[in-house]
């Protein structure tokens, strides 16, 4: 109950989202600007910012990394092995894939910002760093490869990959910590002061992203990626994690990560390389709403 209640601003911003997309001033046209504008600059902005800033150095950032994109890959191959058992078409499947797969970053910092302050937000921004090119580079993948007749090269994952603001950011963050240079006070001001948009324009983003109306057929499909992304993967990063010793906030924020629902951009890429659109659609709305019940579940377990 603590935990919901600590995570009550999160999801009421989500929720204003919706309200907002019903009555406020945006069009469709306009919430598109507002990710976008998250998207290729405030939320890099805010990464940057935490990766190239802190020093991670008093955490277990080797087991924390290894249990969240262990947890990835053992659902991967577990949905592989199952799918013609599943009797879920190709284009359907991807989108199965790709909601137990990935994570929606603006919910995630937002939750560790609230729970555990600066440090959990600078570990949330290393989780970021370690499985979202991984799941971006599997969506890839599997669209490609069983919706067309081969699968995408690694030239074209790579070439996905180096367009991608998110990993970016992600990349020269870390450089700039390991090499030591750090950030310069004044474009350390410069990067929060963005940084301070990116999460409360992305909850609302995502609000206003919500199609519940989206859930109409497919239901075998919907509850399989749904089951896989907030309780399994979430779980089989617990179950990984504590063998490795990993424990306190580090644990605390490879769980929650990987409990997050999957990205919005997961819908772009349904939409763009030929997957289930409305499927994924579907599965991104009923994460969102239900993860409001996981996360903390989980949270109070830990």
């Amino acid at each position: 109950m603590t935990a919901l209640l600590t995570l009550l601003p999160v999801f009421g911003l989500i929720v204003v989202g919706v309200v907002l997309r019903r009555v406020g001033p945006l069009d469709d046209g306009g919430w598109r600007a507002v990710e976008q504008l998250t998207y290729w600059l405030l939320l890099p902005a805010l990464l940057v910012l935490k990766l190239g800033g802190t020093d991670l150095s008093a955490y277990a950032i080797g087991p924390m990394v290894a249990a969240m994109a262990g947890a990835v890959l053992i659902v991967t191959s577990v949905l592989v092995a199952i799918r013609r058992l599943t009797g879920i078409g190709n284009p359907a499947y991807t989108s199965v894939i790709q909601g137990a797969i990935r994570q929606n970053t603006y919910i995630g910092i937002a939750c560790v910002g609230v729970l555990y302050g600066h440090d959990g937000e600078a570990l949330a921004a290393v989780g970021i760093a370690a499985v979202i090119p991984l799941v971006n580079a599997l969506s890839v993948w599997f669209l490609t490869r069983m919706i067309g007749d081969t699968p995408a090269s690694l030239g074209a994952v790579a070439k996905a990959m180096a367009r991608n603001p998110i990993i970016i950011a992600c990349l020269l963050g870390i450089l700039l910590n390991v090499t030591g240079i750090g950030l310069h006070p004044l474009i350390s001001e410069g990067l929060d002061l963005l940084a301070r948009g990116a999460l409360a324009l992305g909850l609302l983003a995502v609000g206003a992203g919500l199609r519940v109306r989206a859930v109409r057929e497919q239901w075998g499909a919907l509850l399989l990626s749904n089951a896989m992304k907030l309780v399994v993967v979430p779980g089989l990063t617990l179950a990984l994690a504590v063998p490795l010793g990993l424990t306190g906030t580090p644990l605390a924020v490879a769980v929650l990560f990987n409990a997050l629902p999957s990205s919005a951009s997961s819908y772009v890429f349904a939409r763009n390389l030929g997957g289930d659109a409305e499927l994924m659609a579907a599965i991104l709305s009923t994460q969102v709403i239900l993860s409001a019940i996981s996360i903390p579940v989980f949270l109070s377990v830990l």
